[in-house]
């Protein structure tokens, strides 16, 4: 074990400038090699954004530096656990994938800076495992000090952006639920990057859910009831941004919650007294957005008597599936039930089955699959699933060493049904998150790009093993 202060604080100051770092685009930085966009960083002249963009941007690779630096002063590398051996080899492999796909039909799609920008969420992965190694060596080093850090960036950033989107929806023009919000309109952009979707946030929400849940066991009852009123709140945001997952995992986890409680019944009561004020908050919520509606429309009639009469719009409460309509059968109900997904997996599997072992690299989900999408300048989707995206991007090896990474950690899974029993809250809510996450998996990249997820599941996992 490394016995160095100075140490302890530095990775802590690390993981904070990555997490600062997420959403930060490899543009950021890679704007300096673009001739036309020299004047944009004129030290007199200088745009905020970009410079903010650009620090967050490089904050990876001076963490990577440093953290590789550390690591092979220390001989930090050996002896660790075996799921952070296995998401490094899985970040390597991505590497390697990457850079052998340039005499891809990848070169079909990207420039040579767009190639250089495909490595930045490898290395920003690999600059955040090299953090948690250093740490396990670290003599006396608190995970929860990392778990606090999270718990502080994800909900400053639920809060932030859930004010954004409440006051587009109330502001913007739409007839439907906050759901079909217009993903490219020009308040969903923070620094001038593109914010997460309602569906992403609401799995984030869930995540909080988790963790405030289990707090009720160790709180006193006026804080009991005070966190009450928090999970009211983040219930009923879950059924306001409708994300079929997040509303699955709101289920899947109150029953866990159910079935590990020593009283159920009394733990179905509370499950049903939440579920019923989380409705009617949500129902109040887009509610207002109607009444809202009506008044602004009634007053601009008011005032502007000699123009035609605006007249009130069909807002409704829940999102729509019209773009189902000329669907039927199995693709209808694929659709509803995946969101399209399924189209999307077969589209990867033909690509999988052209290069089954060496794959396309970080990031040619965005790409391959989307080539119509790109040519009509829409918004791409990604490949939606960690294990396809697994095997499209680092070929068949990177997806056996992630199925074996869910293999070495199953027992951390298959937790989720002793959690009253045998463990304590940290190691409860670690267990509770590993088990989302894996689900999430099934249904988006996930923890196979850098990202929220990718930290919170190794918090979790080290949490787990110290506590």
């Amino acid at each position: 074990m490394v016995n160095n202060k100075q140490l302890n604080y530095l990775i802590i100051f690390f993981f904070i400038g990555m997490w600062i770092s997420i959403g930060s685009d490899p543009y950021d930085y890679l704007i300096i090699f673009e001739n036309q966009n020299y004047k944009k960083i004129n030290l007199f002249k200088f745009n905020l954004e970009i410079i903010i963009n650009f620090v967050r941007s490089i904050i990876p690779y001076t963490v990577l530096l440093f953290s590789l630096y550390i690591v092979i002063k220390y001989n930090i590398f050996k002896d660790q656990k075996k799921f952070i051996y296995i998401l490094f080899f899985i970040q390597i492999l991505q590497l390697i994938t990457t850079l052998i796909s340039k005499n891809s039909l990848m070169s079909n799609y990207e420039t040579s800076i767009d190639f250089i920008g495909r490595f930045h969420w490898v290395i920003s992965s690999i600059s955040m495992i090299l953090i948690f190694m250093i740490a396990s060596k670290i003599k006396n080093f608190k995970f929860t000090n990392l778990f606090f850090i999270s718990i502080f960036f994800l909900t400053l950033m639920v809060i932030y952006f859930t004010i954004k989107i409440l006051i587009d929806f109330y502001t913007n023009e739409i007839t439907v639920s906050v759901y079909h919000l217009d993903v490219m309109r020009k308040s969903a952009y923070f620094l001038d990057h593109q914010m997460p979707r309602t569906t992403g946030l609401s799995r984030s929400i869930v995540l909080l859910y988790i963790i405030l849940f289990f707090l009720n066991h160790y709180l006193k009852d006026y804080l009991k009831y005070l966190n009450y009123v928090i999970l009211i709140i983040l219930g009923s945001l879950i059924f306001f941004f409708q994300s079929k997952f997040a509303f699955l995992s709101y289920l899947i986890i109150n029953f866990i919650f159910i079935f590990n409680s020593s009283n159920k019944i009394q733990q179905l009561k509370l499950f049903l007294f939440l579920l019923i004020t989380q409705l009617i908050l949500f129902y109040g919520i887009s509610s207002s957005r109607i009444i809202f509606d009506k008044t602004i429309i009634y007053l601009d009639n008011s005032k502007n008597l000699n123009t035609p009469k605006k007249k009130e719009r069909n807002v409704k409460h829940f999102r729509s599936f019209n773009d189902t309509a000329h669907k039927t059968r199995m693709d209808l109900i694929q659709n509803v039930i995946s969101s399209g997904r399924f189209n999307l997996w077969q589209k990867a599997l033909v690509f999988v089955k052209k290069r089954p072992f060496s794959g396309y690299g970080s990031m040619s989900d965005r790409h391959i699959i989307n080539e119509k999408r790109l040519k009509n300048q829409k918004l791409v989707n990604p490949v939606s699933n960690a294990f396809i995206y697994s095997i499209l991007s680092g070929g068949i090896f990177s997806l056996l060493l992630f199925l074996y990474f869910w293999l070495s950690i199953k027992e951390k899974i298959l937790n989720i049904l002793k959690l009253n029993s045998r463990f304590r809250y940290y190691e409860s809510v670690a267990c509770m998150i590993i088990f989302t996450l894996g689900l999430r998996c099934l249904v988006e990249n996930s923890i196979m790009l850098f990202g929220l997820d990718f930290i919170l599941i190794l918090n979790a996992l080290y949490l787990t093993e110290k506590t």
